[in-house]
């Protein structure tokens, strides 16, 4: 049995968690759901976005499951909760899939998530504020590794690696430990320059597979690649550390639709197929019966179609291909049958 530690949040987060939990145990009951409060509530307590104690008992846990909270820009000492997370549970690679579910396709958008102007190192005056960009060599060989692994396990021969290295002494950092990584590997690196690259990102999207980029430059990339996605509502993403992971839909806590029942949960459900890949379940069963839903089902608002955040959660259950024999206990000469990629499993 696995302890999943889940934080709902706020807004719609609560509602895409749900959904996503429902579908979970709707393929496997080898989960263990451990609710934990965190966000701006809790900071008005206890002044701060998630108490010490329930910190700790996250790190114990197997994975966590994040819906959405909001963040609010003019209180004082307040800290985003998921920075929060990510700086204590050292998840240092985000992976954001952008999904064409319509025509089975991805990309594959791998951020640096634990350093970049992302950092939290600050010096304000009444005069001026800096906020310091840091680039480790550490830090920049960890999410290249991840990178260059996701690509190999996917059978791809190149990376796309977005900088501004023509500028940013940072960047010419960064781009040297990749490049250097990348030859040994034996992986091609298509660079690209940040800005030019949107353009291209608009136009010819589906010809990068695997995008990678430091903290800032990949969190703008991924939220412009969400118009291939046709919704920000449909994007998963993992954050990935050494002994921990995290999953949460990219979309925010959305108070405008919060508690109207609207809300569209596919963001929430794939990153818990996601989740269910990390440790090994089979998160793949979730992946097609969501695509195949998509195919013929009424979708929610802003995919153009009138369904309930409930109706789309039956509509994915209702498509989920089980064997009577469960696939996350398949085993053959007492080895395992895994037909995914070890790079996500814990």
């Amino acid at each position: 049995m696995y302890r999943v530690a889940v934080i709902k949040g706020d807004g719609i987060g609560v509602e895409v968690t749900n959904a996503a939990m429902e579908v979970m145990r709707a393929v496997t009951d080898k989960i263990d759901f451990v609710e934990f409060e965190g966000g701006f509530e809790v900071f008005k307590k206890f002044g701060v976005p998630i108490r010490e104690e329930d910190l700790e008992e996250i790190k114990k846990m197997d994975a966590v499951l994040f819906g959405a909270t909001s963040t609010p820009f003019n209180v004082p000492n307040y800290k985003s909760l998921i920075l929060t997370l990510r700086k204590e549970l050292n998840l240092y690679a985000n992976l954001r899939i952008i999904p064409d579910l319509w025509r089975d396709r991805e990309i594959y958008i791998v951020r640096e998530n634990s350093e970049g102007l992302y950092s939290g190192v600050y010096r304000a005056t009444n005069e001026r504020a800096i906020d310091f960009r840091i680039i480790t060599r550490g830090g920049a060989e960890k999410i290249a590794r991840f990178a260059l692994g996701l690509a190999k396990e996917r059978n791809f021969k190149e990376i796309t690696f977005v900088h501004k290295a023509n500028v940013l002494r940072g960047d010419r950092f960064f781009r040297k430990i990749v490049l250097s990584l990348a030859e040994r590997e034996g992986i091609k690196v298509n660079e690209k320059i940040v800005d030019s690259f949107t353009i291209e990102l608009v136009r010819k999207p589906w010809q990068h597979k695997v995008i990678l980029s430091e903290n800032l430059f990949g969190d703008i990339l991924s939220d412009l690649a969400s118009i291939h996605a046709k919704s920000i509502g449909v994007i998963p993403s993992g954050n990935y550390g050494e002994e921990i992971a995290l999953f949460e839909p990219i979309h925010g806590s959305a108070p405008d639709i919060a508690g109207k029942g609207i809300a569209n949960p596919i963001g929430a459900v794939l990153s818990g197929a996601m989740l269910l890949d990390y440790l090994g379940l089979d998160g793949w069963v979730i992946w097609n019966a969501v695509k195949s839903y998509v195919k013929k089902g009424n979708l929610t608002p802003d995919l153009g179609g009138n369904a309930m955040t409930v109706d789309v959660v039956n509509g994915i259950i209702s498509e989920l291909e089980i064997d009577p024999i469960e696939w996350d206990e398949l085993w053959v000469d007492e080895i395992r049958i895994n037909t995914l990629p070890t790079l996500f499993m814990k």
